[in-house]
């Protein structure tokens, strides 16, 4: 019973110092739109080594991640935002990646700006003229 007690206090010793080294949360201004902008970072950065966990609120254009010192570094998450075409606070994103962008991510032709709803692809790419269901002309 005694190395019971032992192996559960070594074990919850070990996972509550593991939970907290390292670990911190920042929230970088970015330049979402829209929903697929959403997806397109939470998307691009929970694929990378170190970070636990990812949050875009549109309505702010606000990213908020926590992840792993030990492992990966602030500058390297916002590098990684750029890298996907999106500002990073200060960082400017990477011109290719915000020109493969979707028209309703980039905020002069945003097709979301009447609803603040959810862009497509298929809405992003019809030709100048048509409207998208929810959403203003594409140009």
């Amino acid at each position: 019973m005694k190395n019971l007690k032992s192996i559960v206090l070594m074990f919850a010793l070990f996972v509550g110092f593991n939970t907290m080294a390292g670990n911190e949360k920042a929230t970088i201004k970015t330049s979402t739109q829209c929903e697929m902008c959403k997806e397109n970072l939470e998307g691009s950065l929970s694929i990378m080594e170190g970070v636990l966990k990812v949050m875009v609120k549109v309505e702010s254009k606000e990213l908020t991640v926590k992840f792993d010192e030990s492992v990966v570094s602030l500058e390297e998450i916002k590098k990684q935002v750029t890298n996907t075409g999106y500002w990073a606070d200060e960082m400017a994103p990477n011109k290719d990646a915000y020109a493969a962008l979707a028209s309703c991510c980039k905020p002069k032709k945003s097709c979301c700006s009447a609803s603040k709803s959810s862009c497509s692809k298929d809405a992003a790419s019809k030709k100048d003229g048509v409207k998208a269901e929810g959403s203003s002309t594409v140009k």
